[in-house]
């Protein structure tokens, strides 16, 4: 469900908290716009380095022009970005998908994001072997995905060896991904592209495993599905009489008393889409920070600091009692009938998602997310904001199809028994699906339409070393 800061997902697969095993988380299409922008951008490059070459050789105009070009790489690496952010995971969907629309609309955003990644590369002139080899890469995939997409688009089936192939080069769009986040580390660190030690300099080396024989790649973690689900912009959630700043500070004692909550403070007021009362305190002598809802009184946020325990950093499943606590901190607050649907620990913090569940149906758009410390257990963090945007009275349709049937249209096999559940879907509406764990060199989520049979959403599992497990 997928991503703890790392984070998206792409949005961590715990084992313990997978179901009950078997026996035996779209864009527009980019077309021609963007090729105009990109060669407008090219012309800008050549033109600054003429400009630059001939302009008076003082030191103001030399850095006016270095930022000026600056300016103009960097927006071509951060539409790099952009469009590689997904691009891994759009491929092994795909390859798994069984549904030719859905297969036909991604095949076209891939395609169109290899095009966007083509022309950017184009500005970044080089002959390393790497980066050739990337702008390679990105040409035959963009061909390759538009090629399929008009064959699906003409009632063609997508063939196992054309699905391995989709599989195979989002491997090699998660290394292409590795390469964009090096060049980032350096522009994190205060440098420019230009000039003496910038980024520019060490961009083409970033894409050095292109020209390896073979490649590695980083470990991941996660956040669960939907853990980024569709926010409404009105708190519809918040129901109950306007509360003061002295009536906020008894609520805190109420809710956060038990903790050890002490030296609690008004600090002000937030004044975003949901209207808050800000409270400052301490628990077991660190600071802490609670957020509650202006209307209702509700506990939206809550946060408090702790030590860095001395450990290396380990990801494994959040235990039982990391979820008891988490259950029974969320009933203390007010929210009843929830079920844990995603849990997983690293760095001595367990991470624990709660949906509440109306009739035997998860209801995604109303997550509730609590961080508990893993060595005792101790509710650290608190966040309902989803639920706040969310959560309402629903009627919600009787399943057409059984979850037999909706198994029966996967393209991979499940590993748990499917269940229902409400689902997000595009950011404005629900879909009532059949939620299935599936593997099959690696984690997905498919989630199948419990009304058409369709395939509504299919979520993979991305690993990521540095921004930790999501769904994506």
């Amino acid at each position: 469900m997928k991503k703890n800061n790392k984070q998206v997902c792409v949005n961590e697969c715990p084992q313990e908290n997978r179901r009950n095993k078997k026996p035996s988380k779209n864009k527009v299409i980019k077309t021609a716009v963007f090729g105009t922008a990109f060669g407008l951008c090219a012309s800008a490059i050549v033109g600054l380095s003429v400009a630059l070459y001939f302009a008076d050789k003082t030191v103001t105009t030399h850095e006016t022009y270095q930022r000026q070009m600056d300016a103009v790489y960097s927006r071509a690496y951060y539409d790099l970005l952009d469009g590689a952010s997904d691009l891994g995971i759009n491929l092994r969907k795909i390859g798994v998908s069984n549904s030719p629309r859905m297969q036909q609309s991604l095949l076209y955003e891939v395609w169109s994001s290899a095009n966007l990644a083509e022309n950017s590369l184009a500005m970044f002139e080089s002959n390393d072997d790497g980066l050739l080899q990337a702008q390679k890469f990105v040409n035959q995939l963009g061909d390759y995905s538009h090629t399929l997409a008009r064959r699906v688009a003409n009632g063609e089936s997508l063939s196992a060896e054309e699905r391995s192939k989709l599989i195979k080069m989002g491997d090699m769009a998660d290394v292409y991904m590795k390469a964009l986040r090096q060049v980032q580390t350096n522009l994190e660190d205060g440098r420019m592209f230009v000039g003496e030690g910038g980024a520019l300099e060490g961009f083409a080396d970033a894409f050095a495993p292109f020209a390896e024989p073979s490649f590695e790649y980083p470990e991941m973690i996660y956040d669960g599905p939907f853990s980024d689900s569709m926010e409404n912009r009105e708190p519809i959630a918040l129901k109950g009489e306007i509360i003061n700043e002295l009536k906020g500070a008894e609520i805190v004692v109420d809710y956060l008393g038990g903790l050890g909550a002490k030296n609690i403070k008004f600090i002000g007021e937030g004044n975003g889409d949901i209207p808050t009362l800000n409270y400052s305190l301490t628990i077991e002598g660190m600071e802490a920070f609670a957020q509650l809802s202006k209307q209702g009184g509700r506990l939206v946020l809550f946060n408090m600091a702790t030590a860095s325990d001395s450990e290396p950093a380990v990801r494994q499943d959040a235990g039982p009692t990391c979820q008891q606590n988490a259950l029974s901190f969320a009933r203390k607050l007010g929210f009843d009938n929830m079920q844990v649907v995603w849990s997983s620990s690293m760095d001595g913090e367990c991470y624990i998602n709660l949906a509440p569940v109306d009739n035997d149906v998860i209801l995604y758009s109303d997550l509730v997310k609590v961080k508990v410390r893993e060595r005792d257990s101790h509710v650290i963090g608190f966040d309902a904001t989803h639920y706040a945007y969310n959560h309402r009275e629903r009627t919600i349709p009787a399943p057409a199809i059984s979850a037999e049937q909706a198994e029966k249209t996967l393209s991979i096999p499940a590993v748990t028994e499917g269940r229902l559940a409400l689902i997000p879907l595009n950011g404005a509406r629900e879909v009532l699906t059949y939620e299935f764990e599936c593997e099959r060199d690696g984690t997905y989520f498919v989630y199948i339409d419990a009304l058409t049979g369709d395939e509504a959403n299919i979520l993979y599992v991305v690993d990521d070393a540095d921004l930790g497990s999501q769904t994506m």
